[in-house]
Order: C-alpha cells, then structure tokens, then sequence
C-alpha cells in the first residue's frame, strides 16, 4: 500500500510529461539520467519506447506499479521501525535515486540515528554532477516528510527526557572541569534514591582517570585515607 501523501510528493515534482492536447501523454528522452532513459506519465521508465502514448489512467496504473515496486525494496533494506511519514520519504528518493539500498542515509537509519539519515536527503540534489534546484526542493520536502514523524518509533513522542536541574548543588573540581553533585534528595523527583546516587558515582568515576594520571595527587588522597582509617582518635 502506497501513502497518498507519497504518491502526491511524487506527482508534484515528477509532473505529467509530455502531456498531449487530448490529455494523453507521450514518451521523452530523459536527458539527466545517465545513461539516458525514455521516460512517460509521471517519471515511468519500465518499458518504455520512443513513439508510446499512454492515457491518463494508464500513466495512473504505471506510477502505481512502479511505487510498489521500489515501496518493496524499502520494506527490504530498511530494517528498524520506521511511520508512514519516513517510508513514504524513502518510497519518494528510492522511486527518483535508486540509491537507498547502498546510501549512507540507510545505514544511518537502520543504526537509529534518525536525525542523521534526514539530513542525507539534502546531499542528493545533483544530476550528472550538476545541482539542479528542483533536485534541492525535491529533496527538502522528503525530508520534511521524514522528519514528521522521525523519532524512533520505539520511543513514545512524550517520554521525559533525562531530569538535568538540581536544587542546591556542590562541586568538585578536576583540572579546569567542574563537576555538579547534588545528595539524592536535591534531585527531581521523578529519580529514584537509587537511581539519584548512581548518577553521583557515575560523575565520580568520569574523573577518576584524571585523578589516576596524577600519580602525586593519587598517592596524596591515599595517604590521607590511611591516616584517617590507622591513626588513633582521641575519644570524647
């Protein structure tokens, strides 16, 4: 099943051509492909002739083979979740490129890194290595399109994002960097005690190799905890 909003992305920008008196239309050389390709209706390309004319139901019917055969490929090598709004993106460039199974922009969409595929539409806007500015719209309005719904759809639209505000916080410093601790009970409240002392220790660790590449701060720190654990305390 094809998307409309695919299928009218497509039409927009591939136009009818060439369209006759009668509304029929009529095969032309497509000059930018390399190699060159006879082309009909709405961008179709399989199996066509010089001297073919087709009515408009006819171009309909071939747009709508054509989609379902490249909407197949991108239900193939598309192997995370994706919405309606990123498969008819991908549908769009797959139908226009025939790049998407060997493109950077899938690789980085299969690993997840849906912000990063989107911006791989922009780079395709060129024909025999000339841009073409209806390439770069074509192209910014894939990528609107992805970018819809872009988010992992594993990842509800409304998951809070990580709590960062602590109320009274202290500091510890490592070289020019200042860490923020905060006790548990400084920390939003949507954070578990547990989970509020976890991301202490784990500030903590993220130093600990500074503190391991100073040999004479390491070994000051080490002696000041003997003493204080081996030396006797005057008691009250």
């Amino acid at each position: 099943m094809i998307p409309q909003a695919c299928i009218d992305l497509v039409k927009q920008f591939e136009g009818y051509h060439t369209r006759l008196d009668d509304g029929r239309c009529a095969a032309y050389l497509d000059t930018l492909a390399k190699p060159h390709v006879w082309t009909i209706g709405w961008g179709c390309t399989e199996g066509i002739q010089a001297g073919m004319i087709w009515t408009e139901a006819e171009a309909e019917a071939a747009l709508a083979r054509e989609l379902e055969k490249h909407a197949a490929i991108v239900d193939r090598v598309v192997t995370v979740p994706i919405g309606e709004n990123n498969r008819s993106a991908l549908i769009s460039f797959q139908y226009n490129t025939g790049g998407l199974p060997k493109s950077t922009l899938l690789k980085k969409l299969n690993a997840r890194d849906f912000d990063g595929a989107a911006r791989e539409f922009d780079l395709w806007n060129k024909a025999g290595g000339t841009v073409y500015k209806g390439l770069v719209r074509r192209r910014a309005a894939e990528r609107a399109l992805f970018e819809a719904d872009a988010r992992d759809p594993d990842i509800p639209a409304d998951a809070p994002d990580m709590p960062q505000a602590v109320d009274t916080p202290g500091k510890i410093t490592a070289g020019n960097a200042a860490v923020v601790l905060a006790p548990p009970a400084a920390i939003s409240t949507g954070m578990t005690i547990m989970d509020a002392w976890q991301a202490v220790g784990d500030k903590i660790a993220a130093h600990a190799g500074w503190i391991i590449g100073k040999p004479f701060i390491a070994a000051v720190l080490a002696l000041t905890a003997a003493a204080y654990f081996l030396i006797p305390r005057r008691q009250a």
